[in-house]
């Protein structure tokens, strides 16, 4: 089978048992120190931190290499009161690392697979105007409108295509991979937030002017923008927060939660990230809701994993 990995060179999917990445331990950390281990897991596993994958029938998919590592899922007590959800506090372990969509899926990308797909618009309501208002159907704006049993077959479609192991997050990993060494509820200072992410701020306002929504930043877009428009965390993951939220492999529990935990199809699937549409409290790295998997949501869109194999 032709496997392409144009700028990461040869993935080895078969290691000596003597080349194993580590996993890494000591957490949180800062930003040079989340890219010195994933230089030195890339050169564990004799390829680049970042590369692409040539998709079915055309376009590129960009993936991020993210280490094995430990850290501390969830948030403090304080950081949210409103989200009782996120504790508590509970110390996992990301035993292999794992190769991540540098951002989310786009249209375009989705289309490859499911050329019928439409993410719509979203509809304005108010006083002298009910009609739609902004599309979503730009070809590098992320699909959206898509179950989780969708974004689950986009994965299963790939991995046929290219003989690799490709599927969504478990929500701890998204959660890992999210922070980057981070363990503050951003990745960034809250007024730097329209840097790194498309939320509901002074920019909703042409939209949802009756909306909640922080007016001291702009972060330029009024919906969902296109991918890779807001500055990466240390890893080189761009739209961790907001833009849309995602879908992860994971049903939905209260925590803690095992690094290893069947899937039932009918359960509500958790979701993470937020959007353009939430304020900052719920795109942060520990917000997380979920929702039944055959719902297509207006405001949720996934990014792919694909697995390091071992020997």
């Amino acid at each position: 089978m032709n496997r392409r990995w144009p700028t990461l060179g040869l993935l080895l999917m078969a290691l000596p048992a003597c080349a194993a990445p580590q996993v890494y331990t000591g957490w949180p950390f800062d930003g040079a120190e989340a890219r010195r281990r994933q230089a030195e897991t890339a050169q564990a596993l004799g390829c680049a931190a970042e590369g692409t994958l040539d998709l079915p029938g055309g376009g590129k998919l960009s993936l991020v290499l993210v280490p094995a590592g430990e850290f501390v899922m969830g948030a403090p007590a304080g950081e949210s009161p409103l989200d009782p959800d996120e504790s508590p506090l509970f110390r996992i372990t990301i035993a292999r690392p794992f190769w991540m969509g540098k951002c989310e899926v786009t249209n375009a990308q989705f289309r490859l697979f499911r050329p019928e797909h439409d993410s719509r618009a979203i509809d304005t309501h108010w006083k002298d105007r009910v009609g739609p208002g902004p599309s979503l159907n730009g070809e590098q704006q992320p699909a959206v409108r898509l179950s989780w049993f969708g974004a689950r077959d986009f994965c299963a479609w790939l991995g046929k295509a290219t003989g690799l192991t490709c599927r969504l997050s478990d929500e701890t990993e998204w959660e890992y991979a999210c922070r980057a060494g981070t363990d503050t509820p951003w990745v960034c200072a809250e007024t730097e937030l329209a840097r790194f992410a498309d939320f509901a701020d002074a920019s909703l306002r042409s939209l949802k002017p009756w909306a909640l929504r922080d007016d001291s930043q702009r972060d330029g877009a009024a919906a969902s923008a296109d991918v890779g428009r807001y500055q990466p965390n240390a890893w080189g993951l761009q739209d961790m927060h907001g833009n849309v939220a995602e879908w992860c492999g994971s049903d939905y529990g209260p925590y803690p939660l095992a690094a290893s935990r069947a899937v039932s199809e009918s359960a509500p699937k958790a979701v993470r990230g937020g959007s353009w549409d939430d304020r900052p409290r719920r795109v942060r790295s520990a917000f997380r809701q979920s929702y039944p998997p055959d719902y297509g949501v207006y405001n949720v869109g996934f990014r792919v994993v694909c697995e390091v194999g071992e020997k």
